[in-house]
Order: C-alpha cells, then structure tokens, then sequence
C-alpha cells in the first residue's frame, strides 16, 4: 500500500508527537534554536536548556558571535553543517527500514521565490552522512534561463529544457495570455519551492518541486520534478527520474536507470 506524506512535517505525527514550533529569528545568538531527542522509538522535541541525553540528539544551534545569521546542526555533539538558513528546521523519519529515524533538514530562505534546500543524514558505521543534499551543486544551467519556448501556433507554445534537453507542448487556451504575449513568452524557473516525501514497498522515494512561470510571478505554467529514490546497496538517494507537468498530465520525462 502506498502512503504519500507531503512534507517532512507530517513525519513527526507519523511518531506520534506534538511539534512546537519557534522563532528561530527571534533567538540571541550562541543559543539552541531546536533540539530533538530521538531513538529507534521514540522522538521528543525537547526544551533548549534541557541537555539530558537519552539515545540521539539533533540540535540546530546558533554559534555565539552577534555578527552571523548562520545556523549550525549537530548530531550527537558533533557538527555536520554549517552556514545553514535561519529560518531551518529539523525533522526526523526513517528511510532505510533499520528502525532508526534519519535526520532531514529543512532550510528556508527569506526571499520572495522561497528557495529551499534539504539535506538527509543517516547514521551509517557509527557516523552521521549525508545521504541526500538538495540543491545539488552540478546544475549547468542557471534555473531562471533553463527553459526557452516557441511560438507553435494559436494557443500553443513549446518549451525546451536545457538541463535535460526535455521537450514538450503546452496548450494555453485556458490562459489570460494574449497571442502577441505567447509569441514571446519568456519563462522563469523558480528554485525548489516543495518536496514531497513517498514512502513506498521500493523504499523511500523524494520529489523535488520547480515551478515554472511565464514571464514572471504569480503566473505558474508548468512544474519540474526531480525524483530521487533510497538505494539500499549504497546507501545514498539517487535520481532516477525527471518529469515536466501540467498539473498532473506529464508532458514529457526522462529516466535515468
């Protein structure tokens, strides 16, 4: 059976707790923003003065100078992050089937196009790595000019993609665009604005989320989705797959094992 959890939120209730959330802006410097307490049972998200430890702790710290807006996320006291978005959170879930959550991160920019970012770490040989970090670095393209168009004729336009070299029609007969705007339809591709967690019998899989607007913001044409799935063997997630939609039609996608 399938069970789709929309954002990592959701994984604390999977637990069974309540969640409590603060302001992390709001917080002097050199102090613990979050902390959760957490073993193959049991999640707790525990009060910042609180430094009883029972099995695991992940803490999202601010490093003491006045100076930075930079967060540092520690697991088990040692450090795997830093120059983290103040406004972040940690949330936990298990991928990997072996009964001890997996630590994800959540890092929320303050700009208007709400860039995110996300990291997973897995306690792997008694240490903590990273098995999943998005946005990854290897992009080619910079997101905003990724896709170009083309005029196809009334109410239609193509889109050509750069990164995967996608390509695909779209029909704008539901659009308030006028002919003259989709013969030169400019379009702007958002950094990663959702991810949505799958569990499912092939394990866990992540959906990463672009929106992608005509011209500018708020008019959404299309989305880009970039699947990752948990390789058991390695150990790490891996994309298998890039899909382009409308809604929920795909119109055009690419598998890449």
């Amino acid at each position: 059976m399938k069970k789709v959890l929309i954002c990592i939120y959701v994984l604390f209730f999977t637990y069974g707790i309540q969640t409590g959330y603060g302001h992390p802006q709001m917080k002097t410097a050199g102090s613990s923003i979050q902390k959760i307490q957490f073993s193959s049972s049991y999640i707790k998200e525990m009060p910042s003065n609180n430094d009883h430890k029972m099995v695991h702790i992940a803490e999202l710290f601010a490093p003491d100078t006045k100076f930075t807006q930079s967060l540092v996320l520690k697991i088990d006291g040692e450090i795997v992050l830093r120059e983290i978005f103040w406004n972040s959170r940690i949330m936990v879930g298990d991928v990997d089937n072996d009964n001890l959550p997996e630590v994800f991160l959540y890092e929320y920019s303050v700009g208007s196009s709400g860039a995110m970012g996300l990291s997973v770490f897995s306690m792997i040989e008694n240490r903590w790595i990273r098995v999943f970090s998005d946005p990854e670095k290897f992009k080619p393209v910079h997101e905003v000019q990724r896709f170009s168009s083309k005029f196809l004729g009334t109410n239609r336009i193509g889109f050509y993609d750069k990164v995967t070299r996608l390509s695909g029609e779209l029909d704008m007969s539901g659009s308030q665009f006028s002919q003259e705007q989709l013969k030169n339809m400019v379009f702007q591709t958002d950094p990663i604005s959702e991810y949505i967690v799958h569990y499912e019998n092939i394990g866990c899989q992540i959906d990463t989320v672009r929106w992608v607007f005509a011209f500018s913001h708020p008019n959404a044409v299309f989305t880009v989705h970039d699947l990752y799935r948990f390789d058991f063997q390695a150990k790490v997630f891996k994309l298998y797959e890039t899909k382009i939609q409308n809604k929920d039609i795909t119109l055009a996608k690419m598998n890449y094992y």
